[in-house]
C-alpha cells in the first residue's frame, strides 16, 4: 500500500490511519524534485541505480528502506516525531529524519517544521505487512542486498562505501 506522507499524516492527526500495527517492511519514496535536492549533498549517490515507480503520475525513487515490529507506530514515528534537543542528543530521532535535516542542512533541534514540509510536499510512504519480525528482517536484508538505497546506512551492500561515509560525516555535522 502506498500513501502520501501529507494524506498519512492528517490521518495520524484524526487518529484515523489505516496502517496496520503489524509487523512489516516500509520504503519511503521521492519525487524527482524531493530527490535531487536530497541527493544534491551526497555527491558520489547514483541516481542510475535507484528504483522508480509512477505514483500520482509522477515519477518517485526508493531512497529509504526499513522494517518494523508495528508498521502503524513507525510510521508514525518517522512522519511525526517532535525534533526535541533530547531526542537528538539521545539518538532517539528517527533514523530518517536525522538524515534528511542533515541533508536539508539544518540543525536536527529546529528542523522539525521544514522536514514536515519536505515530506509533506515530496514523499510517498510504501509499506508490506509481515508474518513476524524475523520475515521483515530477511526482507530488508534482501532488499539492501539487492537495490540501491541511499539513505540507508546499516547493512546496505548496494551503496558505495563513499556515499555511506559521506553520509554519516553530513549527519555528525547537523546533529545539534
Amino acid at each position: 500500500m502506498k500513501v502520501s506522507v501529507l494524506n498519512l499524516r492528517n490521518r495520524f492527526k484524526q487518529k484515523n490511519a489505516s496502517v496496520p500495527t503489524v509487523p512489516g517492511c516500509y520504503c519511503f519514496w521521492f519525487d524527482n524534485q524531493g530527490m535531487q535536492k536530497i541527493l544534491k549533498p551526497l555527491e558520489s549517490a547514483c541516481t542510475r541505480k535507484l528504483q522508480k515507480k509512477v505514483i500520482d503520475g509522477k515519477d518517485c525513487y526508493a531512497l529509504y528502506f526499513g522494517i518494523a515490529k508495528n508498521l502503524k507506530d513507525r510510521a508514525k514515528w518517522h512522519i511525526c516525531q517532535h525534533h526535541s534537543m533530547s531526542s537528538v542528543k539521545s539518538g532517539y530521532l528517527s533514523t530518517l529524519r536525522q538524515t534528511l535535516s542533515a541533508l536539508l542542512r539544518l540543525n536536527m533541534s529546529v528542523s522539525e517544521k521544514s522536514v514536515n514540509t519536505f515530506l509533506d510536499e515530496h514523499c510517498y510512504f510504501e509499506y508490506f505487512g509481515k508474518k513476524t519480525l524475523d520475515e521483515s528482517r530477511a526482507c530488508e536484508e534482501n532488499e539492501l542486498c539487492k537495490n540501491y538505497y541511499p539513505l540507508n546506512i546499516q547493512h546496505n551492500k548496494c551503496v558505495e562505501k563513499q556515499t555511506i561515509n559521506s553520509l554519516k560525516h553530513i549527519r555528525k555535522e547537523y546533529r545539534k
